[in-house]
C-alpha cells in the first residue's frame, strides 16, 4: 500500500457499553436489546455460495448482496469483555461491560476483532450465532495495538468461517457492506451498506490506555456504511462475500463517516496466530 496521507480526524470507538443498552431499552420498549484468499478454516463449515444463491432470493437472480451476506453471517459473533474493577479516589469502585463484534476464521473457534474491544478485560466471552446461540469463555492470541487488532479462541469446533479477500484490490466506490451488533440488539447482526469512499487514511482515536490519550492508525479504509456502537471488530466484505476490512470506528461529527482497518494490513498478525492457535 502507498504511503499515506495523514489526516487527523478525532473518531468515537463504536463498542458499546451495555449500560448504555440497558439506558436505551427504558425509552424503547419496543425493541429487544442484548448484549482473493482464505483464512484456514474448514471448507464445510463455510456456507456455499452456489447453495446460498438457490435458496435466497429465488436462485440465480438472487441480490450479490444478499448472497454474501447470508455466506459471512453465520460466522459474526458476539463479544463480551467485563472490565477489572477499578477503585477511585473517592473510595468506589466500579467495574464495567461492553460488546463488540468478532468473526470467525478458523472453524475450531479462531475470532478476529478489534483491540479496543478487549482491552483492559478481566474476562471475555463470545456468543455465537443463532440458531447455535451458545456463549463461550474467550483467550487472547495476540493482539496489535498499533492495528488495533485482536485475535480470540474459543473452545469449539465445526464452526462456520468467512474468506478474507485482498483489501489492496479495492477501488474507489466499489460497494462494501458492514455485519455487526450495532447497538447490542439481538437476532442476528444488523447490515449496512455503502460504498469504499477512501482506501488510505491515518486515523487519530482517544485511546485511554495510550500514554498521549488518543492512538493513531494507518491502513485504515473509508466508508459510508454506517459503522455504529457495538459494530466494533465486525467484517467489512465486499461482494463476493469476502472480508476487506475490520469495523473500528465512526465519526461523531460528520455524517456517512466510517472506518476499517484494512485486512491486507490484519493479515500478518492473523496467520501469525493461527499458527500459535492450539
Amino acid at each position: 500500500m502507498s504511503a499515506p496521507t495523514r489526516h487527523s480526524i478525532h473518531v468515537r470507538r463504536s463498542i458499546i457499553p451495555l449500560a448504555a443498552a440497558t439506558t436505551l431499552l427504558a425509552s424503547a420498549c419496543s425493541v429487544s436489546w442484548g448484549a482473493g484468499s482464505s483464512a484456514a478454516g474448514s471448507s464445510t463449515a463455510r456456507a456455499d455460495a452456489a447453495t446460498l444463491q438457490q435458496t435466497t432470493a429465488g436462485g440465480s437472480n438472487a441480490d450479490p448482496a444478499v448472497t454474501a451476506i447470508g455466506a459471512v453471517a453465520p460466522a459474526v459473533v458476539t463479544i463480551t469483555s467485563r472490565m477489572a474493577p477499578q477503585q477511585s479516589s473517592f473510595g468506589i469502585t466500579s467495574s464495567g461491560e461492553a460488546t463488540g463484534t468478532g468473526f470467525l476464521v478458523r472453524a475450531d473457534g479462531v475470532i478476529v476483532t478489534n483491540a479496543h474491544v478487549i482491552e483492559g478485560a478481566q474476562d471475555i466471552t463470545v456468543t455465537l450465532p443463532e440458531p447455535d446461540g451458545r456463549t463461550l469463555d474467550a483467550s487472547v492470541i495476540a493482539t496489535d495495538a498499533g492495528h488495533d487488532l485482536a485475535v480470540l479462541d474459543i473452545n469449539a469446533t465445526g464452526l462456520p468461517t468467512v474468506s478474507l479477500g485482498n483489501s489492496n484490490d479495492l477501488q474507489l466506490g466499489q460497494q462494501v457492506v458492514a455485519l455487526g451488533y450495532a447497538l447490542g440488539l439481538k437476532g442476528g447482526p444488523t447490515v449496512t451498506s455503502g460504498i469504499v469512499s477512501s482506501l488510505d487514511r491515518t486515523i487519530e482515536v482517544q485511546d485511554p490506555n495510550a500514554a498521549s490519550g488518543t492512538r493513531s492508525y494507518a491502513d485504515v479504509l473509508q466508508t459510508d456504511a454506517a459503522i455504529n456502537p457495538g459494530n466494533s471488530g465486525g467484517p467489512l466484505i465486499d461482494l463476493s462475500g469476502r472480508v476487506v476490512g475490520i469495523d473500528s470506528a465512526g465519526s461523531s461529527s460528520a455524517e456517512n463517516i466510517g472506518f476499517a482497518i484494512a485486512i491486507d494490513a490484519a493479515k500478518p498478525l492473523i496467520q501469525e496466530a493461527l499458527s500459535s492457535a492450539r
